[in-house]
């Protein structure tokens, strides 16, 4: 029993609290990560704190039932600078000391959590403790704890790196700590008020606070006070056109006139400026206490006499700019399901189902001899009278006859805007062979950039339905009278190189073509037939004696006529031309290459319909039939043309023309001195495609066969394809081209301060490339390119403010670098200081901005404002911030302690002060 209650009435004062186990484990972190004992580092650089890395570790640890997280941050210098300095290193020193009297660094603006440390009391390496949670430490007590708790672990573990806790609130960013070490001890304090005191607010209240600071208790002289100053500067609204990067004026538009030139160009720029804040920073870098003199009623440190400028900006997020805005509207019209009757209403219907005199302004186009667009307009005018509906739309119709002149060149003789060569490529145009759309200013190309003006200037999809509609009137005019649409390529659809509209165009062009032939062919053979029939009755009245001498040799063919070789119902024609070598196997008359017809042009939806087709017949022996013959149209086509060509041929004579690989040659000759040979085993097969095909071929020229290619057919369905599209197909008709076009006029940028835009515009190609390639369009590949576009355009618009605004020298080297830090969101030093071009620039926008200010709030009339604003208004406006450090080194806390550093930094803003002190003190020397 005794022992039992001596047990319950003595405490076993041996376990560890909860407060050392923190301490202990505090000290065991410290331990890890290697930070007692640490070696002097090398001197800092100007720009370390912005340029290099910061390294950051963390653990995390529980004290009283909260959760609080240790980090260490330190900064990582170059290998070879920290090697030299370990050599030179001393032990009595302390790096924290060492940085504090660096003046490399004063006020770099660091981002990061927690790293705003190192502008604060400029230490290169710190421990931060703070609740993991998130949570305000704000209960005094709690504080006291925390930091005797990190002051003891450090001091354990002989760690002399400043160790600090965050305070008060967290957007306040308090921190307070100590570093105790080599018998000294500094004493890191923040103060944070919302307030500014009115006695802190000039550099003499400052230097009175730190001098009391430093001075209590210790009854020594002090040296000067060395001093860093920085005032900031804010100029954010740019009043007058003079500093306003514009854009280019595109509200050509709602002009009276349309200038052409513009109309086949895409916008280029933010359609605002792209430059938010622009911020001057004037330093005074290091200046004795004794030299300056900043007071209430005086001051010396005026923005102009500053030895040092520098500027940093702050862009616009996300600005929206012109290009952009024309891709991101027509890919809107891509999802549109709507039609163009929908849009236009029920008159806006195509020629399939009315008249073909409907009134259009595009419908009457051109005549046989391509009229002027005044007569158009004109018999438009007149059918009015004839119960014809008129298609409405939110065109003008001056603007839409523009528009119509520029897409359709050769309505107007004296026309500036006729397309070129559209076959051929120049050396620019070589990067882009691999975007399949069409040639750079093609009729494709016009129409895709004058639909995105329509979309986005012009009334949007309405707009865009009404130019689509006069635009397949126009083709079928042309088609209807046989003349053929300008700038599309000559020459069979190309699925390989060019998009699916520009096929459909080429394929019209084709039909026109064939069209015409077969027009001025059948009035050609009518011509031959009336001179035929004239010499026909003109011999009837000659006669001709017959006699009766025969041939002396009736074996010579070479004497032979063709008369007397071929019967009458048998004579060759469609013949081409002789073929150098080959002659017929069973007669030996040399073999002749016949007239044929020329191969079926197909669009790359047409290929892609048989290429289906011929799947879905499967792999029976029905189904090897029906594709056979359904391929054996071309090749009956060209066994008649070479029968008639050449009577009395077999299939061997055709294989060794037509497919030379089916025939295998032997050693021997035959008869006619040409090498002998027999057909390949797939053409020895019994009923195979060319041997039932060659059965039933008979000898019939090119000119008399049924056509392979039914132009009229073809134009049709091409016409019915363009005018059956709804809004969002042809949206994705155009977009590829109007892609390709945007990102040309991207590449036609050039900006030496961004020298990765070629590389940039590069990689949005490939993209391009393979956006372009199926034919069933991807919108999202369309968007991500879109998206790639705006950002390039929106930095290549803010270089181009800079330039404007700075108005530096585009050529100077100096220049462009200054600008690239710019973009890059740094702070850069203005060349030349406060007496450059640059500078001179910069005070004249103040003084703008500081004038249209004063006439805003001024309440004498604009004759007075304009009398008196030279003497009242300032060149720049208060100091949007303040930032002084106050150096010194002195003995502390009495004469005869070791001289210590002490800095003081502080920073006044309209609305709050901060002040953060670096106290050291000697402990041995008290």
């Amino acid at each position: 029993m005794n022992n039992v209650e001596i047990e319950d009435y003595y405490h076993d004062f041996t376990t560890a609290s909860e407060w050392e186990v923190f301490i202990a484990r505090l000290e065991e972190i410290m331990h890890e990560w290697k930070l007692p004992n640490r070696k002097i580092g090398p001197c800092l650089k100007s720009g370390d704190f912005v340029n290099c890395q910061w390294e950051e570790n963390f653990e995390k640890l529980h004290f009283a039932d909260a959760e609080f997280e240790l980090k260490h941050f330190r900064l990582k210098l170059d290998e070879e600078d920290v090697e030299s300095a370990l050599e030179e290193s001393e032990d009595e020193k302390l790096q924290c000391h060492e940085d504090a009297m660096n003046t490399s660094n004063d006020f770099t603006r660091v981002d990061g959590n927690h790293v705003e440390i190192a502008r604060y009391y400029g230490v290169r390496e710190f421990l931060v403790l703070q609740s993991a949670k998130k949570e305000s430490v704000i209960d005094e007590t709690k504080i006291r704890i925390l930091l005797s708790s990190l002051a003891i672990a450090a001091t354990n573990a002989n760690c002399d790196i400043p160790t600090l806790l965050q305070v008060q609130e967290l957007w306040q960013k308090m921190y307070l700590g100590t570093s105790i070490g080599k018998g000294i001890c500094t004493h890191f304090d923040m103060v944070h008020l919302k307030k500014v005191p009115p006695h802190c607010k000039y550099l003499t209240g400052l230097l009175a606070l730190f001098q009391q600071k430093i001075g209590e208790g210790c009854g020594a002289r002090f040296d000067p006070v060395m001093i860093s100053v920085r005032f900031s500067y804010l100029l954010k609204d740019w009043t007058t056109s003079t500093w306003t990067q514009e854009p280019p004026d595109f509200d050509f538009m709602q002009g009276e006139t349309l200038g052409v030139v513009e109309l086949g160009k895409l916008p280029f720029g933010a359609t605002y400026d792209p430059i938010a804040e622009l911020h001057l920073f004037t330093t005074w870098p290091e200046i004795s206490e004794n030299v300056v003199i900043d007071s209430e009623s005086f001051t010396d440190l005026e923005p102009q006499l500053a030895p040092k400028w520098s500027v940093q900006v702050r862009m616009v997020p996300s600005p929206v700019c012109l290009l952009g805005e024309y891709l991101t509207d027509f890919l809107h019209v891509c999802n549109n399901m709507k039609t163009v009757a929908d849009l236009l209403g029920d008159g806006a219907m195509y020629p399939e189902f009315e008249d073909q005199q409907l009134s259009s302004v595009f419908n009457i186009l051109t005549e046989s001899s391509i009229p002027t667009i005044s007569t158009v307009v004109s018999r438009a005018t007149i059918k009015q009278n004839k119960n014809v509906k008129n298609v409405e739309g939110p065109i003008q119709e001056d603007i839409l006859l523009s528009m119509l002149y520029f897409l359709f060149p050769d309505a107007d003789k004296n026309s500036k805007t006729c397309y070129g060569d559209t076959n051929t490529y120049s050396a620019d145009e070589d990067q882009w062979k691999g975007v399949k759309t069409c040639a750079m200013d093609s009729l494709v190309w016009r129409l895709a950039v004058v639909a995105a003006h329509c979309t986005h200037n012009l009334g949007g999809i309405a707009a865009l339905a009404q130019l689509w509609y006069e635009f397949v009137q126009e083709i079928r005019f042309r088609w209807e009278r046989s003349i053929l649409i300008p700038g599309v390529g000559a020459g069979f659809p190309d699925s390989v190189r060019t998009c699916l509209l520009h096929q459909k165009l080429q394929m019209l062009n084709c039909c026109i073509e064939k069209k015409k032939a077969r027009e001025e062919a059948a009035q050609k053979s009518q011509s031959l037939d009336i001179e035929d029939f004239e010499t026909a009755e003109s011999e009837e009245e000659e006669f001709f004696e017959c006699t009766s001498e025969e041939p002396t040799n009736e074996d010579d063919s070479a004497t032979r006529t063709p008369k007397a070789k071929y019967l009458l119902w048998n004579k060759p024609a469609g013949r081409l031309a002789k073929h150098p070598t080959l002659k017929l196997i069973q007669t030996g008359d040399p073999l002749y290459l016949p007239k044929t017809q020329d191969p079926v042009p197909k669009t790359e939806d047409q290929l892609e319909e048989d290429a289906q087709v011929m799947m879905q017949l499967g792999t029976d022996q029905h189904a090897s039939e029906m594709r056979a013959r359904l391929m054996s149209a071309s090749l009956l086509s060209d066994m008649e043309s070479f029968k008639a060509a050449n009577p009395g041929a077999i299939l061997e004579d055709f294989i060794r023309w037509y497919s030379p690989r089916d025939w295998i040659e032997e050693d021997g000759t035959d008869d006619w001195g040409q090498a002998t040979g027999h057909l390949s085993a797939r053409m020895l097969i019994p009923n195979n495609p060319w041997s039932s095909t060659w059965s039933s071929a008979q000898p019939v020229p090119a000119h008399r066969q049924k056509r392979l290619f039914d132009d009229t057919r073809e134009a049709e369905k091409a016409l019915h394809y363009l005018s059956s599209k709804r809004l969002d197909q042809v949206g994705q008709l155009l977009l590829p081209v109007l892609t390709h076009a945007a990102l040309y006029t991207l590449s036609q940028q050039k900006q030496d301060a961004l020298p990765n835009l070629t590389d940039v515009t590069h990689s949005i190609l490939k993209k391009l490339q393979y956006a372009t390639k199926p034919i069933h369009q991807k919108l999202h590949i369309y968007e991500e390119i879109t998206r790639d576009i705006e950002s390039v355009e929106a930095l290549v618009a803010q270089v181009s403010s800079l330039q404007h605004k700075l108005g530096g020298n585009n050529e100077s080297k100096e220049f462009t670098s200054f600008l690239i830090q710019l973009m890059r969101g740094k702070e850069v030093e203005v060349p030349g200081g406060s007496r450059g071009n640059i500078a001179s620039r910069i005070t004249t926008m103040f003084r703008e901005a500081q004038k249209a200010v004063f006439v805003m709030t001024s309440v004498s009339s604009n004759a007075d404002v304009d009398g008196v604003a030279d003497d009242k208004i300032k060149t720049f406006p208060e100091a949007s911030c303040k930032e002084f450090i106050l150096r010194i080194v002195t003995p502390r806390p009495s004469p005869a302690s070791t001289p210590q550093p002490q800095r003081m930094y502080a920073c006044l803003k309209r609305d709050y002060i901060r002040l953060a002190g670096f106290f050291s003190e000697d402990t041995i020397f008290l």
